[in-house]
């Protein structure tokens, strides 16, 4: 594992850290293979049985696809990064055996909003915010969002949330049924740990199969094929490549 990603395993726990604090833990080619290959590595080790997934830094938890780095891609070299990392990738966390758990604080935004509500519990720290911010440059969110997020808050809420790109607060986020516990920040990382203990001391094939079933009521692989064909088509859009322009252009002055 490289310092991008931090898995420390406690009494059948796997806390696995996403490590690019001074990125807000932005999801780069590197942070998208070490996550999910640690993700990889609790799923095969029949001795963990929930993974708490967490933000390093506390300013973030995940502010999404790192954009910088998209802006060095070709047309051709994005097109096949998105089709051999960046999909694969949300995928393989929405289909997940195991239990999930994500701890929340600062930033929660695009692929990292997709990441929490991939998730099977999310506890947020009163720091939190969430949103989806990909309509400014041009895209949809296509990691999961708008599937689980329809199912969650309902589809007025979610066109909302994603047409106009805002941010919301934890509180807002639990009023729409996103998040289950907050916390004050400090107490986040324990009581995260006090829900991850709490699903790991009961039997983990009653565990196992409450997740399938109520996965099995979302039906996300059909939904998510779909976003993906929708997110090429607004990819390869000369709107898109002018927002992304327009993006690059601010970060310079910064």
């Amino acid at each position: 594992m490289s310092e991008l990603v931090k898995l420390e395993i406690e009494d059948g726990i796997a806390r696995v850290t996403m490590n690019r604090p001074d990125a807000l833990n932005a999801l780069n080619r590197g942070l998208f293979e070490e996550l999910g290959h640690a993700v990889e590595k609790v799923e095969a080790d029949p001795g963990l049985k929930v993974i708490l997934l967490r933000g390093e830094g506390g300013r973030a938890f995940c502010v999404g696809v790192d954009l910088k780095e998209r802006q060095g891609l070709s047309d051709e070299e994005a097109g096949e990064y998105r089709r051999r990392v960046v999909f694969p990738f949300f995928l393989s966390m929405n289909e997940r055996t195991k239990p999930m758990v994500a701890a929340v604080s600062g930033y929660c935004l695009g692929g990292g909003f997709e990441l929490a509500l991939a998730s099977d519990v999310v506890v947020a720290g009163e720091s939190a915010q969430f949103g989806l911010p990909e309509a400014r440059w041009g895209l949809i969110p296509a990691g999961g969002a708008l599937q689980l997020l329809t199912r969650i808050a309902g589809p007025h809420r979610t066109k909302e949330l994603a047409m106009t790109g805002r941010r919301m607060d934890a509180q807002e986020a639990q009023s729409m049924g996103i998040i289950s516990h907050i916390v004050p920040d400090h107490a986040l990382e324990e009581k995260a740990l006090e829900v991850a203990r709490l699903i790991c001391s009961n039997v983990h094939i009653a565990v196992r199969g409450i997740k399938r079933s109520v996965d099995h009521v979302i039906d996300f692989r059909r939904g998510f094929d779909f976003d993906t064909e929708v997110s090429n088509v607004c990819y390869f859009s000369p709107e898109r490549k002018a927002a992304l322009t327009k993006f690059g252009e601010g970060s310079k002055q910064e």
